[in-house]
């Protein structure tokens, strides 16, 4: 079964990733995805069996007015005794003039093995593009350029896998497989249109028992986007019995992020993540904060997974 998975994972990796070589980062970007895999993969929907619902909140580079922020929520479980899950995910995403809020459901099926289970997710959903020009201080309030404000919906797929043994995991995503194309708006007698490029992840994690108190998870994220080079995460997290966590992430070139998780209650906890900014953008950002609280409601009160559990 993990031969036949890591195959799967490799052939989807190539077939997808290499014919279009990756315009720029437009998907929301989190610290704190290795709490919330639902976020990047709709194979994961209904993978612990409990009604979880997670909302995280992100300001990025505070220090810089108009900077993007982002406040997102989803709630997944699995359906019964079946092998399918579903999950809903809603994402208001913001910079400066912009808006981009949307809506997608997402169902997987699991194929289970003697130590292992083998999970393909698809999400359908929708997204809102919005600008809103009277925001700008305009020299010119007559200039048509900015007469006009942005106003585009559509619709859009994506798909994913993810395999998990106790120990491992592995998974690879295209959150928006079809790329999306908004309306045209014409301004001042010009054309003006809104791509979204397709964004691919590939992710995997490991669990090191290193005494009976404390567990070792390092992970990565591989992020692919077309326009811009391939970006990745390096992750290292250090659970105390499952009462809370610490743990460092390295994002390419661009951060360097700590880590924190608290139970406040068994099935409640807190996370908190700070962005620092390498490179030239420290000179004037000085940093990111990132929320994220999640509420399990477990279908029986003894099988509530440890939260160190993908």
């Amino acid at each position: 079964m993990m031969k036949q998975a890591v195959r799967i994972l490799w052939i989807l990796s190539l077939t997808v990733w290499l014919p279009g070589l990756l315009r720029a980062q437009q998907l929301p970007l989190y610290s704190q995805y290795m709490f919330n895999t639902l976020e990047i993969n709709p194979a994961y929907a209904g993978f612990k069996q409990s009604m979880q619902f997670t909302s995280i909140y992100r300001k990025q580079f505070n220090g810089i007015k108009d900077a993007p922020q982002t406040a997102m929520l989803t709630g997944d479980m699995p359906i019964g005794d079946t092998n399918l899950g579903i999950g809903l995910k809603i994402v208001d995403d913001r910079i400066s003039i912009t808006q981009n809020f949307g809506a997608q459901g997402s169902m997987s099926y699991r194929i289970e093995g003697d130590n292992s289970n083998l999970a393909f997710g698809i999400q359908l959903g929708a997204l809102n593009y919005k600008t809103d020009f009277s925001k700008l201080n305009i020299t010119n309030p007559g200039d048509p350029v900015f007469s006009t404000n942005l106003n585009a919906l559509t619709a859009n797929f994506g798909t994913g896998v993810f395999f998990n043994t106790d120990k491992f995991y592995a998974g690879f995503s295209v959150p928006n497989l079809v790329r999306t194309h908004l309306r045209k708006v014409d301004v001042a007698l010009s054309e003006y249109e809104v791509k979204q490029n397709t964004h691919m992840y590939l992710n995997a994690g490991y669990l090191i028992d290193l005494n009976d108190n404390f567990i070792l998870k390092p992970s990565f994220l591989l992020r692919g986007v077309k326009g811009i080079p391939l970006n990745y995460d390096i992750n290292a997290n250090v659970f105390f019995r499952d009462l809370m966590s610490a743990g460092v992430s390295y994002r390419s070139h661009s951060a360097l992020v700590g880590l924190l998780d608290f139970r406040l209650v068994p099935t409640l906890r807190l996370g908190y993540a700070y962005d620092y900014n390498l490179g030239r953008l420290n000179n004037f950002a000085k940093g990111t904060h990132e929320i994220i609280l999640r509420y399990h409601i477990p279908f029986d009160k003894d099988t509530l997974m440890p939260s160190y559990l993908f």
